[in-house]
């Protein structure tokens, strides 16, 4: 039904590069921000 070749998967594995690139980005900045914020909360006795 749905099958990849060798030319479709080589256009599209840049592209799926792309976009795990951006998600392991917000990811890690998620979890940047959360750290953050707990540290910044701790240090004003919140």
């Amino acid at each position: 039904m749905f099958g990849i070749d060798a030319y479709s998967f080589s256009t599209l594995w840049p592209s799926l590069l792309g976009v795990a690139g951006m998600a392991i980005a917000m990811v890690w900045a998620f979890i940047k921000v959360r750290k953050l914020m707990n540290e910044d909360a701790q240090k004003h006795g919140k």
